[in-house]
C-alpha cells in the first residue's frame, strides 16, 4: 500500500515538472512539446498517474477503483508539494501570468465544456499509454515519438488533464483569489471527463485485442 502512495505522489510531481517547463516557454508549440517530459517519466518509471491507471483498469483490470482513488489523491499531493516548494522561489514570479491565463478560462467554463475537454484529453493520454507506453519497447525512438505526439497534441489543443490542472490550481490558489466551489467544479468535471475518455479507449482496445485472437 505504501508503494502505491509513493508512486502516485511521485507521478504527480512528474506532471508538475512538465507543467513548469510548459509555463516557462513563451511559444505555445514548443511549450506543448516539452510538457511531455512528465508523461515520459511516468510511463518509463511505471508510476501511478491517474490518467494512466484509468485506461489500464478498463483494459485488463490490472487496477481497481481503490487504485484510481489512491492515484488521484496521490497525484494531487505531488502537484501540491511541487507548488508549495516553487512558491518559495523566484521561479514562481516568472510563471504567474501564464498560470492566470490558463486557470481563468477553466474556472469560468461550464461543467459540460470541462467534461468534454476532459474526455478528449483522456482519449489522447490513453492512446499515448497504449500506442507509446505499452506497444513499443521502453526507451525506444518509437515510444518517445508516439508519447510526444499524443501528449503534445492534447496540450496544444487545450484539453483538460486533471493532474496538470491540480498543479495550475495550486499555484493559482497561492497567489490569486478563487472560490472553493470553482476549484471543486474544475476538479470534479475534468476527473469525470478523463475517466470516460481513458476508459473508452481501454475498453475498445480490449475488445479489439479479444476479437483479433
Amino acid at each position: 500500500m505504501k508503494e502505491k502512495w509513493i508512486s502516485s505522489i511521485i507521478a504527480g510531481a512528474y506532471i508538475a515538472m512538465g507543467a513548469m517547463v510548459y509555463l516557462s516557454i513563451p511559444d505555445k508549440i514548443i511549450a506543448s512539446f516539452f510538457f511531455s517530459t512528465g508523461i515520459l517519466l511516468v510511463l518509463n518509471l511505471h508510476n501511478r498517474l491517474f490518467t494512466r491507471v484509468c485506461p489500464l483498469a478498463a483494459y485488463d483490470r490490472s487496477y481497481r477503483f481503490s487504485d484510481m482513488a489512491i492515484a488521484w489523491i496521490g497525484n494531487g499531493m505531488g502537484t501540491l508539494i511541487a507548488a508549495v516548494l516553487i512558491h518559495f522561489t523566484r521561479f514562481e514570479a516568472g510563471i504567474l501570468e501564464r498560470v492566470k491565463e490558463i486557470v481563468t478560462p477553466k474556472i469560468g467554463d461550464s461543467p459540460v465544456s470541462l467534461i468534454l475537454l476532459g474526455i478528449f484529453c483522456g482519449l489522447f493520454v490513453a492512446f499515448a499509454v497504449f500506442v507509446g507506453g505499452i506497444r513499443q519497447k521502453q526507451g525506444s525512438f518509437a515510444q518517445i515519438f508516439y508519447v510526444w505526439l499524443f501528449i503534445t497534441a492534447f496540450v496544444f489543443c487545450g484539453f483538460e488533464h486533471i493532474v496538470a490542472d491540480m498543479y495550475y490550481l495550486s499555484v493559482y490558489t497561492f497567489n490569486f483569489p478563487i472560490a472553493p466551489d470553482q476549484i471543486l467544479k474544475v476538479l470534479f468535471c475534468v476527473t469525470i471527463g478523463n475517466i470516460i475518455g481513458g476508459a473508452a479507449v481501454g475498453y475498445s482496445i480490449r475488445r479489439l485485442d479479444t476479437s483479433a485472437k
